[in-house]
């Protein structure tokens, strides 16, 4: 089953350009947005999350074209969880995954309501956060406070969870916790994720599907292991490297250049 499709998405802003990007993710799957940089990543997730409007073409999400959501009913199908270094204000964990629940108050409610703080534990505890939720947010190592986002992004309790590099920033102990954290929501509660990585062997690793753009358009798309060759890698990346995989890990080894010998 599709949750997202794009259909003739195109979009042109300060010298770049979507060009004509038709697309069906599948639900409840973990569908991974790759790429070089400039390629597209980021401005097409942005599109599917509606922080950007295209110039041409259209979203759906389960079949329902994204403008005809209202804004509430769409925070309660879509959260997305944008890439950011802002500092936020002093605010305690708890507070921060409080803000999840946005979508699902009253203009004049005060507080959380029992559902709230229900909703509001268990995003903690998903994420390993509730030990934290009497911290400041501005105290926690860069992978806390990634695993407390992501916990605000859970609490809006939506079908669809998208992430603009979740792993950017952290070290790589950090980045395998965060994977793992979503690739267990995902199997656990069905949710269907879509990020953008860079980091391409963890994006083969922890995704069911992979999107590969370059250059504004959809260069390949598929399972991981039926689309990264060397080929691929060559095409895309403009990389001369052999690649295997040793169980869904794989192993890219650039060939050394015999040039001069």
């Amino acid at each position: 089953m599709i949750a997202i499709e794009a259909k003739n998405i195109s979009h042109h802003v300060e010298g770049f350009a979507l060009n004509d990007i038709n697309l069906a993710i599948p639900k409840e799957k973990i569908t991974t947005i790759i790429g070089p940089n400039g390629s597209g990543k980021s401005t097409f997730l942005k599109i599917i999350s509606q922080l950007l409007t295209c110039k041409c073409g259209e979203i759906c999400i389960y079949d329902k074209p994204v403008e005809c959501y209202k804004k509430k009913d769409f925070a309660r199908t879509v959260s997305m969880l944008p890439q950011s270094k802002q500092s936020l204000p002093d605010i305690t964990v708890k507070e921060l995954v409080s803000y999840g629940r946005s979508p699902y108050k009253s203009l004049f409610q005060k507080g959380n309501t029992s559902t709230d703080e229900e909703i509001i534990e268990w995003a903690m505890e998903v994420t390993g956060t509730a030990k934290n939720q009497n911290r400041m947010f501005h105290s926690l190592s860069g992978g806390e406070q990634q695993k407390a986002r992501i916990a605000m992004a859970l609490a809006q309790k939506t079908d669809i969870l998208l992430l603009d590099e979740p792993t950017t920033y952290l070290d790589i102990a950090h980045q395998i916790d965060v994977m793992e954290i979503l690739q267990e929501i995902n199997k656990e509660y069905k949710i269907t994720i879509v990020m953008v990585l860079h980091e391409l062997q963890q994006a083969a690793a922890y995704s069911d599907f992979l999107i590969a753009l370059k250059g504004g358009c959809v260069a390949d798309f598929g399972e991981p292991q039926s689309i990264l060759t060397s080929e691929f890698l060559k095409t895309v990346y403009n990389i001369d490297a052999s690649i295997r995989f040793e169980d869904s890990y794989p192993i890219i080894i650039p060939n050394k250049s015999t040039k001069g010998k």
